[in-house]
């Protein structure tokens, strides 16, 4: 449906939940600025006021899928937090949870909020954070220096835990959502992810002991 007007001074943001809904629905690619700027009811020309060009638009809309994420991974440590809070296992598999099952709920948000970012600014940024103020990459970093308070993983061994724990996930999430796998029975890849975090959550807090140099666990 084409919206025919908008309240003044509201274009971007139009342009950006016009462009989110196309891009939940087609990914990245389905945003197209002629299109959105049509669906939004403006000429081309005034979306370039607020957007240099379309990749402009796509980072926003990476960044706000991004924040969607981060609200995924907000719901499931609510769900298991207890009378002290979660501690860094828990935090991490929330995580990782909440990062592959977004990828198999929302294929068109997940292309678009990791397959368009071009730099780690991106992740951090305060348009890709949830009501607990955190990106996902941040909520990544959380549970790791909960994990280094808890005396359960090496400080040293931060850097190399964050590329297990992100390229495991996201590996598998990708396999899943958009690759091979993604014709598996949903059951069979919620219990194959559940036990893949775990195994990665296993991997992270078995590194307390002195760096190898040149080795990821």
């Amino acid at each position: 449906m084409v919206q025919t007007a908008y309240h003044h001074g509201d274009l971007r943001v139009a342009l950006v939940q016009t462009a989110f809904e196309a891009a939940r629905t087609g990914g990245t690619e389905a945003i197209v600025m002629r299109e959105v700027t049509r669906r939004a009811g403006v000429t081309p020309r005034a979306a370039y006021r607020h957007f240099l060009d379309r990749d402009a638009l796509v980072r926003a809309v990476a960044q706000r899928a991004l924040a969607e994420l981060a609200a995924a991974v907000d719901d499931r440590l609510e769900v298991r937090n207890d009378a002290d809070g979660p501690d860094g296992r828990q935090m991490l598999q929330a995580v990782g949870e909440a990062y592959i099952a977004f990828a198999l709920d929302e294929p068109g948000l997940f292309d678009a909020a990791f397959f368009a970012m071009d730099d780690m600014l991106s992740s951090t940024s305060p348009e890709a954070t949830a009501r607990s103020g955190l990106s996902p990459y941040q909520q990544l970093e959380l549970a790791l220096a909960a994990l280094v308070r808890e005396g359960r993983l090496a400080e040293e061994h931060v850097g190399d835990a964050t590329i297990t724990c992100w390229s495991g996930v996201h590996g598998y999430a990708t396999l899943t959502a958009r690759g091979p796998l993604r014709e598996l029975p949903r059951e069979l890849i919620d219990d194959q992810g559940r036990r893949l975090v775990a195994s990665l959550v296993d991997a992270v807090t078995a590194l307390t002991g002195p760096t190898t140099k040149g080795n990821l666990p």
